[in-house]
């Protein structure tokens, strides 16, 4: 009896082994996608806290592991659809055994503090001795495809301290993690409305938290352009992750932060997770899966008037509620990600007759078919879940607003998804309406107390100006955006050159402006922004953080 034992123990010790071995997977970063295992991977992520539900500060005191709670949590992302988490801090070595044993990747945070001086000395022995103490168990788990080590870093302070002790900092901890976890990119969740300036070409990989709060780019650009602007301006030559976004059902807010209703939280998710695709992301990481109460300051009181407690994708009903339940987003999430749909892109121009055709499909999608006019365009079957490949023919007459439905069926032929993409099309190159801008002071802020945006917009038979023009004068003051005016541009409408003239007072205390202008065209269905940013710099205090 006890031969037989032994001889079951080591079996399924080889067992465990073999399966371990097999979990292992290699990561490789190249053109612009993450790969697992030699085949482009789409992050399909959530933002998690652990220790942060009701009753709890993820941040104060000893962090508890809990790990029968977070257990339950990783069991529940995986049937919400997900394939990573996303963390601003990092966990702990049974943590991550946990995340490893799930199946689950990990996009995990280093909390490095961003209100400190980077180049204090002291500060940065803290720092590497943190990182140091990290890697000497994280690198031994190949859930982690992405380290953050640092959150929203402020404009002010980044001055206050300087460009060159910030990207010192960063280099030196990038380089630390490099040597002791080869091959896992590294880089930072910048804030895009306040870190639009800098150049994140240090990082192995750009990410950003992105918001759709309707101010400044958001407002003259679009979401998806002015996220997509921050991959131009950067240089389309590293993948792109969005590490945060979302929208608050808190009672109370303004604008988009905060005061959505349940709908408007779900709509709102896809129309951004749509965008952001659209943007040029490989990976994104909505904000969040469970409200955090401790986020207004009192982690037993869950106040309604604080849009930050209110991002969930579950709640709590009380300070004993445990488990949580969902609300309607995680059910319209987890169905949207069932197929999605990189290409072709939404509010996208294709000037050929062939378009690439990329989509990223669960288990349960066995069938594509893409109808235009009511006519099916491409039906084809889908014999395996992750990355599918192929092309659509199109045969446009002229220019041509074309409005792409897509259908998923299951293996039943149910149907489990729609979605519609629009595009511009046409079988040779076209022109477009267009709009620059000529920003005073156009190289340094110290060159004057008045900035002056003139707006010209060159128009174009058949494509209609849609809307009044929306110009920003973004300076970045804290969480401020600054100024930002609305021009009726009505009676200009039957000119070949609209123009426009605005001007801003220029705070003393302002380091960097984002100055833009937009408006909205329109192609019959196919609805599109044109504008133009330009970014000006005080002095050269950014000459190492900053674009060139």
């Amino acid at each position: 009896m006890k031969r037989r034992l032994k001889i079951l123990f080591v079996i399924i010790q080889l067992t465990f082994c073999f399966s371990y071995a097999q979990s292992k997977s290699k990561l490789e970063i190249k053109d612009n996608w993450y790969y697992l295992n030699g085949e482009k991977f789409f992050i399909k992520a959530i933002g998690y806290e652990i220790g942060a539900r009701p009753g709890q500060h993820p941040y104060s005191g000893v962090r508890a592991d809990d790990l029968d709670l977070m257990k339950f949590d990783l069991n529940e992302i995986r049937k919400g659809g997900y394939n990573t988490i996303r963390t601003w801090s990092q966990f702990t070595e049974p943590q991550l055994k946990l995340v490893q044993a799930s199946g689950l990747k990990l996009i995990m945070g280093i909390d490095i503090n961003p209100d400190k001086d980077y180049g204090d000395p002291n500060y940065v022995q803290e720092c590497d001795e943190k990182v140091l103490k990290v890697m000497s168990y994280a690198k031994k788990y190949d859930c982690i495809i992405t380290y953050l080590i640092i959150n929203e870093p402020q404009t002010d302070h980044i001055h206050a301290v300087t460009g060159s002790a910030f990207v010192s900092l960063m280099k030196n901890l990038t380089a630390i993690i490099h040597k002791e976890h080869p091959g896992i990119p590294v880089t930072i969740s910048a804030n895009a409305m306040i870190s639009d300036y800098m150049n994140e070409n240090i990082f192995d990989v750009f990410a950003y938290n992105c918001y759709d709060h309707g101010e400044a780019q958001t407002a003259t650009m679009g979401f998806k352009d002015y996220i997509k602007g921050l991959c131009d301006l950067n240089g389309l030559d590293k993948p792109f992750i969005c590490t945060e976004f979302g929208y608050s059902v808190s009672e109370k807010g303004y604008g988009r932060y905060g005061g959505n209703m349940l709908t408007q939280q779900s709509d709102g998710l896809i129309a951004n997770y749509r965008d952001l695709i659209d943007a040029g992301a490989v990976g994104m990481c909505p904000f969040y899966y469970a409200d955090g109460w401790w986020k207004g300051g009192d982690q037993n009181y869950h106040n309604p008037e604080q849009p930050e407690e209110w991002f969930g994708f579950w709640g709590y009903s009380d300070l004993n509620d445990k488990y949580g339940s969902p609300r309607p987003v995680w059910f319209a999430m987890r169905d949207y990600m069932k197929a999605l749909i990189i290409s072709p892109k939404n509010k996208e121009i294709y000037t050929s007759t062939k378009i690439p055709l990329e989509l990223f499909t669960d288990k349960d999608v066995r069938k594509v078919t893409v109808k235009l006019n009511d006519k099916v365009l491409y039906s084809k079957n889908i014999t395996r879940e992750g990355y599918f490949a192929d092309q659509l023919s199109i045969d446009p007459n002229g220019i041509e607003d074309m409005e792409l439905a897509f259908e998923f069926y299951d293996k039943g032929n149910r149907l489990l998804k729609t979605e519609s993409i629009m595009i511009l099309a046409s079988n040779k190159p076209f022109e477009l309406p267009k709009l620059t801008i000529e920003v005073t002071p156009e190289n340094d802020l110290n060159s004057g107390k008045i900035a002056g945006i003139k707006t010209k917009i060159e128009t174009k038979e058949n494509f209609k100006i849609l809307d009044d023009l929306k110009v920003s004068y973004n300076t970045h003051l804290g969480w401020e955006v600054g100024p930002q005016t609305t021009v009726s541009i009505k009676d200009q409408l039957d000119k070949k050159v609209i123009k426009a003239e605005n001007y801003f007072d220029i705070p003393d205390n302002c380091w960097v402006v984002n100055a833009s202008a937009g408006v909205s065209v329109q192609y019959g269905k196919f609805i599109f922004k044109i504008h133009d940013q330009q970014i000006i710099f005080r002095g050269d205090w950014a000459k190492e953080v900053g674009r060139k």
